[in-house]
């Protein structure tokens, strides 16, 4: 193989390494909840990736225990959403379908 030819095969599998180590850094979603500071029946959320990225428009899911889908709410596009707190125990989902989902507990609430 000629300098040129070997040049041409270092780049490419240079360039595939760093392919795939990006794909080692991969970001994963994040679900961050509080009590909301004027209405305590009302659940504040923000959904996000770990890389400190905005989920943007994006559904959460509201489950009791029992895995009964209680709610559905639609994020804003800068991830925030607010929730009527249910009165029993429950959690909330943030599934992007591309890794695994991200959940907050209520005995977590501040």
């Amino acid at each position: 193989m000629n300098s040129r030819g070997l040049s041409g095969l270092l780049v490419w599998v240079t360039s595939c390494a760093a392919l795939m180590t990006g794909a080692a850094y991969a970001h994963y979603p994040t679900l961050a909840c509080n009590k909301d500071a004027s209405d305590n029946s009302l659940i504040t959320c923000e959904a996000g990736y770990s890389d400190a990225s905005l989920a943007g428009e994006v559904e959460l899911r509201v489950y009791s225990y029992d895995d009964e889908l209680l709610d559905k709410v639609k994020t804003a596009s800068d991830g925030s959403a607010q929730i009527k707190a249910p009165e029993m125990e429950f959690y909330i989902k943030f599934d992007p379908g591309h890794e695994s989902p991200a959940e907050f507990d209520y005995v977590e609430l501040n």
